[in-house]
C-alpha cells in the first residue's frame, strides 16, 4: 500500500519545519493528514489545510495513545527544550509501538556534535559525545532513545539536518531584524561553515526516507550539498535589504577575549545587585546578574519537561522574561556566545549516504533558495 493512502502524523506541525511537512503532505495527496497540536490558536498556518488538528502533548503519553489512533507514519519534528526533548520523544516512541506505526523519521539536528561541531565530524559515523550544551545532548540522547526502539522493530529513520532555512524561518526573520537594529558583524570575515539547508530540500529527504526500505535504521545529515558560508547567508540578506553599509568585523579571539574578561559569577553578581536592589524593572535586571541568569536558565530547562498545561499556569503567574540584548565593547556589537560558537564551525556535513541510500538530491539551490525566502519576506511585510 502506498504510504500516502494511510495516516500520516506530525508532531511540531505548529512550527517551521513541521508546518511546511503538512503542506506538503497534503500536495502529495496524502489521504489524511493529523497534526498534533498544543493549542489551536497556534495553528494559524496549517488550519486553512484539510488536515486533522489533534491536540495533545508530547509530555502526556495518554494524549499521545489517543493521538496517534490508526497511525501508520510518524514524522517527528517536536521539539521541546532541555529534558522535555528526551521525554517527549520518548513518550512518542513509546506510543508508537503499542499502535499501528509502522516508519517513524525523526527529526534530529547536526547540532549533536555542538554548537561548534569538531574536525572529523562530517559524517553521520562519527561518535558523539557529550558537548555540555542542554540542546545539543539532549538531541543526541534523543537520537539514542530512536535508535532502541528501532532495535525493538520499529522502523526508524534520523535525519540531522542543520540550518533550515526558507519561508517562517527565524533564521531569516530574526537577521532580517538585526540588521536593521545594527546587531550584526561578520565573524572571522563570515567563513564559518553555514550548512544550509532549504526546508522543501529537507522534506523531500523526509519523504525520501519513508518511501525507501534501505532507510530503515540509518542517519542522514541533510544539507543542500553546497558550502555556504555564514558571510554568504548574511550577505544574501543584506542584499534584500538593499544594505549599503560595511557590516564590522569581529575575530573569534576578540569576542573570546571579551567573554573572558567579564566579571566573574561571584564578583558580577555582587555589581550588579545594588543597580537591581533600587530598580523597579526587577525581573528586567534579574538577567543582569550571572547567578540569577544562570538561576532562571535553569528553571526554564525544567520548565520544558512539563506538559503544557502546566507551563501556560506558570507563564501567566509569572509573566514571560524578555530577551535581553547582547553584549557590546565601547559601542561596539560583539556577537553573543551562541552566535559565535555557531558562526566559527569549520566542518562541512557530508550528504553522499543520503545520495547514495535515500537517492537524495537537493532541488534547490541556495542562489534559488534566497531568492524564494525573499518573495516571502515581501509577501510577509518583513521588507
Amino acid at each position: 500500500m502506498n504510504w500516502l493512502d494511510g495516516t500520516v502524523f506530525v508532531t511540531g506541525a505548529t512550527g517551521f519545519i513541521g508546518g511546511r511537512v503538512c503542506e506538503r503532505l497534503v500536495q502529495a495527496g496524502a489521504r489524511r493528514v493529523r497534526a498534533l497540536v498544543h493549542s489551536t490558536h497556534r495553528a494559524a498556518r496549517i488550519g486553512r489545510l484539510p488536515i486533522e488538528l489533534c491536540p495533545g502533548d508530547l509530555l502526556e503519553i495518554d494524549s499521545l495513545r489517543q493521538a496517534l489512533a490508526d497511525s501508520t507514519v510518524v514524522i517527528h519534528c517536536g521539539v521541546g527544550n532541555a529534558r522535555g526533548i528526551v521525554r517527549g520523544t520518548e513518550n512518542l516512541l513509546s506510543a508508537c509501538r503499542e499502535g499501528t506505526v509502522k516508519r517513524f523519521v525523526h527529526m534530529s539536528t547536526a547540532a549533536v556534535y555542538g554548537l561548534t561541531p569538531p574536525p572529523g565530524s562530517e559524517t553521520e559515523d562519527a561518535p558523539l559525545r557529550l558537548t555540555g550544551d542542554g540542546y545539543c545532548d539532549n538531541k543526541g540522547r534523543a537520537e539514542g532513545a530512536v535508535l532502541r526502539a528501532g532495535q525493538q522493530g520499529l522502523q526508524v529513520v534520523i535525519l540531522r539536518p542543520s540550518i533550515v532555512y526558507g519561508p517562517y524561518s527565524s533564521w531569516s526573520t530574526r537577521l532580517i531584524k538585526d540588521l536593521r537594529e545594527h546587531r550584526v558583524a561578520l565573524i572571522d570575515e563570515g567563513k564559518g561553515a553555514c550548512n544550509t539547508v532549504y526546508v522543501d530540500n529537507l522534506v523531500d529527504a523526509i519523504f525520501a526516507s519513508i518511501e525507501n526500505d534501505r532507510a530503515v535504521g540509518n542517519i542522514f545529515f541533510i544539507t543542500d550539498g553546497e558550502a555556504i558560508t555564514w558571510g554568504d547567508f548574511i550577505r544574501a540578506h543584506m542584499a534584500m535589504l538593499e544594505y549599503k553599509e560595511e557590516l564590522p568585523e569581529v575575530s573569534k579571539q576578540e569576542a573570546l577575549a571579551y567573554y573572558k574578561d567579564r566579571p566573574g559569577v561571584v564578583a558580577g553578581s555582587v555589581k550588579a545587585a545594588g543597580r537591581i536592589l533600587r530598580s523597579r524593572e526587577l525581573r528586567q535586571l534579574l538577567l543582569q546578574i550571572p547567578v540569577a541568569e544562570r538561576t532562571l536558565t535553569a528553571v526554564w530547562g525544567r520548565m520544558q519537561s512539563l506538559p503544557e498545561t502546566r507551563q501556560q499556569k506558570i507563564r501567566s503567574r509569572v509573566g514571560v522574561l524578555p530577551k535581553s540584548f547582547g553584549p557590546s565593547k565601547n559601542g561596539r556589537f560583539i556577537p553573543d556566545e551562541i552566535a559565535l560558537a555557531t558562526q566559527t564551525a569549520s566542518v562541512f556535513f557530508s550528504i553522499e549516504k543520503a545520495k547514495r541510500i535515500l537517492d537524495y538530491r537537493p532541488r534547490i539551490p541556495f542562489t534559488q533558495g534566497a531568492a524564494l525566502v525573499e518573495q516571502w519576506l515581501r509577501f510577509a511585510n518583513y521588507l
